[in-house]
């Protein structure tokens, strides 16, 4: 596939995931609202309401860092042939990913190990 035409194919898809992050925003402050009437009636049927979007939303916000992830090392692998600059900004770019990647997948062990019932704020 030529460089034009695949990176057309993935503006294409990027922007399917900016629709995803539009979906993240709405429904993370519909948890954010569950936890706020948590907060003042301590009724746990509000708790869970939240804390299960949030687990939900972390989901979808892994399987897109593991997207980039994949984007990433295609590449590193695709700039093998380019400049050594190309190389190391590919290289760079994987590093990146993969930080968010990891911290992604910290924040959801965090948001299902935690039974402590506290309300958590900025998980993102």
């Amino acid at each position: 596939m030529n460089d034009w035409a695949r990176n057309l194919k993935l503006l294409k898809e990027e922007d399917i995931i900016w629709y995803i992050y539009f979906f993240i925003v709405t429904f993370a402050l519909i948890a954010n609202s569950f936890e706020e009437k948590y907060i003042y009636t301590k009724c746990k049927k509000y708790q869970q309401s939240g804390r299960k979007i949030n687990i939900t939303l972390l989901v979808i916000a892994f399987i897109i860092y593991l997207y980039y992830v994949c984007i990433a090392i295609e590449d590193v692998n695709i700039a093998s042939n380019k400049s050594p600059k190309q190389q190391r900004v590919s290289m760079e770019r994987l590093i990146t990913t993969l930080v968010f990647l990891i911290g992604g997948a910290l924040s959801l062990y965090t948001e299902l190990d935690d039974n402590s019932g506290d309300v958590d704020l900025a998980i993102f």
